[in-house]
């Protein structure tokens, strides 16, 4: 049954039933409450509204909360509230309106403004300063983009919905409360003075805005209390007037002075969202006198990067860079800068940014930081920027960044270093150890695409040491196998060292058969060619080269003879050791040193009681004292075979 009144009540023409629905109103329930308010809000009267209005401060916080966000229910109310003869229902309409943010019913504060009854003024001037730091702080967070991101990004519509929603609501409040503080400022002579100055500098934060007109507005009631305001230091919600302000005539004489005494942080911070001032030479000269440009020193820096969001804590980069001080000064605080903002990226290539701004003259010193930058978009920007500058020695410092740079910063330097890079390479090798041999040229060799075709032609051209050279580079990289074609055409060389380093290195070429040297190599009229041939053939172990190698296991050249036997050796030919022993007793001196180190290398100890002998009462010194150095060699496995068993 109450349910079927509450239906009648809602569906009534007669205004009794608002009567009775405000009376519910007031002394029901809270549960009771609730339903009277939702038939209230259903039927929408200008006459039940305004009721719930008169009783807004005595409902229970869930109500009024409910009453706010239907507040757009309540318009004609809120207007016949706000010009009621009751104090209190007058106070709480302009209470309401600037809670729901109803900037066009701004014209019912101004009339209340200027009304007679002092509680309704006060209320009227406290909605529209309150009004003025809502469409200001609403602002910012629009310039800043200062909405808090969802942790899913399929939810980032629903974000950029909430901005819009929040820019369309400015645009149309935004107009009525500008106009309403300015008229108020310019009408209004009263004690609410400071009050509507606080609220048209709030608002006087763009070109366009109409409290920032006042300056320009002759006979302007409010233009002399708002100029001597900004010739004051200004609070930190007032900066961006502060800033606008001093294009003014009257003001900018007064700017620099005002600027100078600036010191409070939280002024200091909002300066920071305008930088584009520092670009002032003025302005430069007033910022480095802020604090007496203590708070360069590097602990005075850290301690104000830590109380700022990454946010700001990246702007600071753009006042060290407008500051003045010295390249290697701004260096070193722009890389403090970095580093606090290390996992912020924004903030990291707002630093970058900066730094790509100074002259080109300026220490590099910073670039060099961003080339290691965890982000690899990052440090390709930093690697195109520092190969720009071209500063000192920045070859090797590309070069050596290659060894462990993404593959996009590596294309990069490839394009910008070319020749200069692989020239750079071949000058310093025979400077380099080994093993930064093979790591430096495989990172030259893997950045530039065309290393490999610039050695070829240092295989084709030049001086015999440039050819051995790039025999060396091919043999220390492991590249033999892309390179097959050329050490086959350097092995008819007419220089013999030529020939013998190719053949070397084509001995550890896996996929090349070895029938290819055969004919050529074997015969070759130098006899170090014709030994690194059989080390090729040594390497392949195919049986149907024994009889050539037992040919050559005979040749009147010790090392094509040791070579022989060793590869003979190798491929478990019994005749080996026979072979062996006989260059042991060859009456050639040479053949008996090439038959000790074939010796060592295979390590066929059975035969040490010859080696003994040749060390004890052979006639050639060499011949001995190679021998003993094999007996010695043969001393130091024994001691530690001992050693390695009890282990």
């Amino acid at each position: 049954m109450l349910d079927e009144l509450i239906q009648a009540l809602s569906q009534s023409q007669n205004e009794a039933a608002d009567a009775v629905l405000l009376e519910a109103l007031r002394l029901g329930k809270e549960s009771e409450q609730a339903v009277a308010l939702a038939t209230l809000l259903r039927r929408c009267t200008v006459r039940g509204l305004a009721g719930v209005v008169a009783q807004f401060d005595g409902l229970p916080e869930r109500l009024q909360l409910t009453v706010i966000q239907n507040i757009k229910l309540f318009h004609a109310a809120l207007r016949e509230c706000g010009r009621s003869y009751d104090p209190g229902v007058a106070t709480t309409a302009m209470k309401l309106i600037a809670l729901g943010r109803q900037g066009r019913l701004t014209y019912v504060l101004s009339e209340g403004l200027h009304g007679t009854e002092e509680a309704v003024s006060r209320a009227a001037c406290e909605a529209m300063v309150a009004l003025a730091r809502w469409v200001a702080t609403e602002t910012r967070r629009l310039q800043r983009a200062d909405f808090p991101a969802p942790s899913n990004t399929a939810f980032q519509p629903v974000r950029d919905a909430d901005r819009s929603a929040v820019y369309l609501q400015l645009m149309q409040e935004r107009p009525e409360i500008e106009q309403a503080v300015a008229r108020a400022m310019d009408v209004h002579r009263g004690k609410y003075g400071p009050e509507l100055l606080r609220a048209a500098l709030l608002l006087a934060d763009s070109p366009t805005s109409k409290t920032l007109a006042i300056l320009h507005t002759t006979k302007h009631g409010g233009q002399t209390t708002m100029v001597r305001r900004l010739q004051q230091t200004p609070d930190s919600e007032h900066v961006e007037a502060f800033l606008l302000a001093a294009s003014h005539a009257s003001l900018r004489t007064h700017f620099g002075v005002v600027f100078a005494h600036i010191a409070e942080p939280p002024v200091l911070d909002a300066i920071l969202r305008k930088t584009h001032w520092l670009k002032d030479p003025q302005l430069q000269l007033c910022m480095h006198q802020v604090n007496r440009g203590l708070w360069w020193e590097a602990p005075d820096l850290d301690k104000d990067l830590s109380r700022r969001d990454n946010h700001d804590a990246a702007r600071v980069c753009e006042w060290i860079a407008a500051s003045g001080v010295h390249d290697v000064i701004q260096d070193q605080r722009l890389e403090q800068v970095r580093l606090h903002l290390k996992d912020h990226l924004a903030g990291r290539v707002r630093v970058l940014r900066v730094a790509m701004q100074r002259p080109r003259s300026a220490s590099t010193a910073l670039l060099r930081s961003f080339l290691t930058d965890p982000d690899e978009r990052l440090a390709r920007l930093a690697a195109r920027e520092f190969v720009r500058r071209k500063p000192a020695d920045y070859e090797t410092i590309l070069l050596q960044l290659m060894t462990h740079c993404p593959d996009s910063v590596g294309r990069v330097v490839t394009r910008c270093v070319g020749q200069v890079g692989f020239d750079h390479f071949w000058q310093r090798f025979d400077g380099l150890e080994k093993p930064d041999r093979k790591a430096i040229g495989l990172a030259t060799f893997k950045a530039l695409p065309d290393a490999l075709e610039r050695l070829q032609r240092r295989f084709r051209s030049g001086p015999v040491q440039d050819r051995i050279k790039a025999i060396q580079i091919a043999q220390d990289l492991g590249i033999g196998e892309q390179l097959v074609p050329n050490l086959l055409q350097l092995c008819h060389d007419p220089d013999p060292k030529v020939r013998s380093k190719a053949v070397a290195l084509l001995a550890g070429v896996k996929s090349l058969p070895p029938e290819i040297l055969l004919d050529n190599v074997l015969n070759d009229a130098d006899p170090r060619v014709r030994a690194n041939a059989i080390e090729v053939l040594e390497a392949q172990h195919r049986v149907e080269f024994v009889p050539m190698l037992a040919e050559r296991a005979r040749s009147r050249h010790s090392r094509e003879r040791a070579n022989a036997i060793k590869a003979l050796y190798s491929m478990k030919v019994v005749t080996a050791s026979g072979q062996l022993s006989n260059m042991l007793q060859d009456e050639r001196p040479e053949h008996r040193i090439s038959a000790l180190w074939t010796l060592r290398q295979i390590g066929f100890w059975r035969l040490i009681r010859q080696v003994a002998d040749l060390a004890k009462a052979d006639p050639q010194p060499r011949v001995r004292r190679y021998a003993l150095a094999v007996l010695h060699s043969v001393a130091h496995i024994l001691d530690n075979l001992p050693k390695k068993a009890a282990g």
